[in-house]
């Protein structure tokens, strides 16, 4: 008699891997961790300190007092942070169209700025709010936060459009 000898084979396991650990996060937590890091830094001396007053839906709100009892309140929209810069020093800021406003409690209009220091020396003098710079690993992951905001925000080529 004769017997065929089959192996027997035993399936691949097709449970999905669980060292995919780097999975982008979406466009609310990247917004919502820079904003709670923005919270825990903001920076100011004795006398100038700034206070958080909100924060929502990626726009950011902190006052400051500009004398007794008046205050300045600065909103930073992260949804419009568009680029980030650091070619030039160890300043490391982030841009976006109307990315800082900032007004008078009590005024209708206000100032507003296309730049906002994370870190660095500051050179170009625009709003630097936040003590980042101490800890430059903090520093290096807002980067790449910052990065992954900035690919969630840009402007995507339409299918007509050839640039």
């Amino acid at each position: 008699m004769g017997v065929n000898a089959q192996k027997k084979t035993t399936p691949k396991s097709t449970k999905p891997s669980t060292e995919n650990k780097t999975a982008k996060p979406t466009k609310q937590e990247t917004m919502d961790w820079i904003g709670g890091k923005m919270k825990e830094n903001l920076a100011g001396t004795l006398g100038d300190f700034r206070h958080f007053v909100s924060y929502s839906n990626g726009i950011f709100v902190y006052k400051k007092e500009a004398k007794m009892n008046e205050w300045y309140f600065t909103t930073i929209d992260l949804n419009t942070v568009k680029g980030m810069n650091n070619e030039y020093s160890k300043d490391f800021y982030v841009t976006g169209k109307k990315l800082v406003n900032t007004v008078l409690e009590g005024k209708e209009y206000g100032t507003e700025k296309d730049f906002l220091s994370i870190s660095g020396p500051n050179y170009d003098d625009y709003s630097a709010p936040f003590s980042f710079t101490a800890d430059q690993a903090l520093v290096e992951r807002l980067k790449k936060a910052f990065a992954t905001l900035i690919e969630y925000n840009s402007t995507q080529k339409g299918a007509d459009e050839k640039f």
